[in-house]
């Protein structure tokens, strides 16, 4: 587990007592203070729900990642819009049973004490965070373009790394500091006791000190490879840096017919609840789209789907009908052929709800990397190394790729996309599919736009 989970469940673990114990004292106080308290036997129970309702909002509005609020800024605009939506959660949630609910002058309380708590917490973390005392302190050993990718792409990430600087056999200007020459490994790695040690030498082959790595992996500190090193940090892989040989003798990739029917029984269990949901919805974007331009509600496109067989895969039309005259293209960000409606279902993914029938029919799952045209797949295939991999899981309505990078409509977008639907497929599991679709719900509420 990574220092940001770690952050991450002290906050929540935090948020947890402070939502529980801001209740109590709100309730304490009404009692002090001037005024009219009637006995709780069921403070515990209205707590547990106002808790809930809080932690949930927190989360949808990102304060549980400190990538979203490193400003104060942001940090107050996302406290405000999670208080909000905490009660406007609870006020149907007090509609529906009025048992559970809390006096409004023990809720304004609660709330308030929350938010000025986490607050607080917050400020303190990012101001040690980025103090350098809660980021993983790393030394690379090697000086040539690994190394350079490296401190280039996680730099630029803003992830929570702190290059202690690099060990090499030349002074190179590496935008980072020479430590010392390989000879002197030991003596490096024991003065600065990093959290990591990354492997990321160019033309070392054969000359690796492995005696030394092993030693200090066993005694000092984690050793590992540039690109484990970098899907661990980003969430995606190094497709550059993938060999057939870490394909076939890694356990990621495979999955056996055991977890194939648990994955079959949880994609239509989700498909059948978000249909149900969502039927309301798609009623009113049929009508919607009837009324704005002519042509029809759905848009029903072949797509290529597990092991390169073609389905149709059905969507609500979000662009005018004649949008392909001139043959298939990418849609872009703001494609002129977009209509109005089919410009806000697209950016909070109504369109995508018809797929739910796909999942049921067993063309899609829920979870998995998007599935593409015949025409794009046969040209990506040309110019970027294993893209055919993707091909070997069944596509989903939503993935990996489309929490968490932005909308992208070029060659090298779907080399990055890739890198993070190949990290799906090598880490699978029922739990990363419920962890995407939490994001996924998120992205959709907040319109960030991924695709």
């Amino acid at each position: 587990m990574t220092r940001s989970s770690y952050s991450a469940i002290t906050l929540f673990l935090f948020d947890v007592w402070v939502a529980l114990g801001s209740v109590f004292l709100a309730k304490y106080l009404q009692r002090v203070l001037p005024g009219v308290s009637l006995p709780d036997d069921m403070l515990w129970f209205k707590a547990g729900i106002y808790a809930t309702a809080g932690i949930l909002c927190f989360y949808f509005q990102d304060l549980y990642n400190w990538k979203y609020w490193r400003k104060t800024s942001e940090l107050v605009s996302s406290l405000l819009l999670g208080g909000g939506l905490t009660l406007i959660a609870l006020a149907l949630c007090y509609y529906i049973v009025p048992a559970v609910g809390l006096e409004r002058d023990v809720l304004l309380g609660s709330l308030a004490i929350t938010l000025m708590a986490a607050f607080a917490f917050r400020q303190t973390s990012m101001k040690l965070k980025f103090g350098n005392r809660n980021a993983t302190r790393v030394v690379v050993l090697g000086d040539g373009d690994n190394a350079k990718f490296l401190f280039r792409e996680i730099r630029s990430g803003g992830y929570p790394v702190v290059f202690e600087g690099y060990i090499g056999r030349n002074n190179w200007d590496l935008a980072s500091r020479y430590l010392g020459d390989v000879n002197g490994l030991h003596r490096i790695i024991r003065e600065h006791e990093p959290d990591l040690l990354v492997v990321a030498p160019d033309g070392w082959r054969g000359t690796l000190p492995i005696d030394d790595l092993l030693h200090i992996k066993l005694t000092t500190c984690d050793v590992i490879d540039a690109p484990s090193f970098y899907e661990n940090i980003t969430g995606r892989i190094l497709v550059e840096e993938i060999r057939p040989s870490s394909i076939i003798f890694t356990h990621g990739f495979l999955s056996s017919p055991i977890q194939d029917a648990f994955k079959r029984g949880f994609d239509v269990f989700f498909a059948l609840v978000g249909f149900t949901l969502t039927f309301p919805v798609m009623l009113l974007t049929a009508a919607a789209i009837r009324l704005e331009s002519p042509g029809p509600v759905f848009y029903v496109q072949k797509r290529v789907g597990l092991d390169g067989k073609d389905f149709n895969l059905i969507k609500f039309r979000s662009m005018r009908q004649d949008a392909e005259k001139g043959g298939p293209q990418w849609a872009s960000e703001n494609d002129p052929r977009v209509t109005r409606v089919g410009r806000i279902i697209r950016k909070i993914r109504v369109d995508e709800l018809p797929q739910f029938i796909n999942v049921l029919r067993n063309d899609m799952s829920f979870v998995g990397p998007r599935p593409e045209r015949r025409y794009f797949v046969d040209q990506l295939e040309k110019v970027i190394p294993f893209y055919a991999l993707r091909l070997h899981a069944k596509p989903g309505i939503t993935g990996w790729a489309q929490v968490n990078y932005p909308y992208g409509d070029t060659i090298e977008d779907a080399k990055e996309k890739l890198k993070y639907e190949l990290f799906y497929m090598k880490h699978r599991s029922l739990w990363l599919d419920l962890v995407i679709i939490f994001k996924t719900i998120k992205v959709a509420i907040k319109g960030r736009g991924a695709q």
